[in-house]
């Protein structure tokens, strides 16, 4: 079967260009963080502006070709994945002024969209698409809720290397740089929160579209049981800092693993099956 990209000049450039530009807006906050240097301060924003504008270009271009709609496939949710952590730290750079984690979080979205436009080789203009508002809500909430904890476990990552700097003494680059321990502390907390409330939205979309359409839940669908199982350790996590007084550090262990684990499960499923479910929608 003919493949998408290659039908469409314009759509296979655009393709291309996008992990590039977040290659070029990586090292930008990069130089900018380790070296200070004026111009790529200067650079840095404009060129993630860019970057997140074309990136939406390619998905609306994608989208507006006929046969091809978005799906549960590697490519795409992974395409997904790194425009929405770029905007969802956009959003935050822009509001609270601060550029401090710049370069960790649009360096992971790197990787994703480096990922998915390797996948592109293997998309073609037909595969299992969703279609229905409540197949729409699931498939955008897990997006955002994997997205989140990716960023949690970038910050909790971020949180103990600070924290180990700090206890021998050593006050260097990270911690003249990064936030303070407090600080990191909050931004985890608000990424379980985002993640604990996308994930949630995930599983009742999910199964409210599945009961609506006759089809049987299988609950023990490794999928849908290691999405249950971050689930519940996200919920937790709300619960243990206020009533457990467990702290941060500690947490950040739990969520690093969890973001190693949810990581892992995307790549090997990316292996395994061009989908992320079976059913076509």
């Amino acid at each position: 079967m003919a493949n998408i990209f290659y039908e469409n000049s314009i759509l296979f450039a655009l393709t291309q260009l996008v992990p590039l530009l977040y290659l070029i807006t990586t090292v930008l906050y990069g130089i900018h963080f380790f070296r200070e240097t004026p111009l790529a301060g200067t650079l840095k924003q404009p060129a993630l502006i860019l970057t997140v504008i074309t990136h939406v270009a390619d998905l609306g271009l994608l989208t507006s070709v006929e046969g091809y709609r978005l799906s549960y496939s590697a490519y795409n949710l992974m395409s997904m994945v790194a425009l929405t952590l770029t905007i969802t730290y956009m959003f935050i750079e822009f509001t609270t002024k601060s550029d401090k984690t710049g370069v960790f979080v649009i360096a992971f979205s790197t990787l994703s969209a480096m990922f998915s436009s390797f996948l592109s080789a293997h998309t073609t203009s037909a595969g299992p698409a969703f279609s229905g508002i409540g197949i729409g809500i699931h498939l955008i909430a897990a997006i955002f809720g994997f997205s989140s904890v990716a960023i949690a476990g970038l910050y909790s990552g971020l949180y103990l290397v600070l924290f180990r700097q700090i206890r021998l003494n050593r006050f260097g680059l990270l911690f003249q740089r990064l936030p303070n321990l407090e600080d990191i502390g909050l931004l985890i907390m608000h990424a379980v929160g985002f993640g604990f409330f996308f994930l949630s939205i995930t599983i009742i979309a999910g199964v409210l579209e599945q009961r609506a359409l006759s089809e049987t839940i299988n609950l023990l669908e490794p999928k849908l049981v290691t999405l249950i199982i971050i689930w519940l350790l996200y919920g937790i996590s709300l619960l243990i800092k206020p009533l457990f007084g467990w702290d941060i550090k500690h947490m950040a262990v739990m969520l690093i693993a969890l973001f190693v684990l949810i990581t892992a499960l995307l790549f090997v499923m990316s292996l395994m099956t061009p989908s992320f479910h079976g059913l076509r929608f």
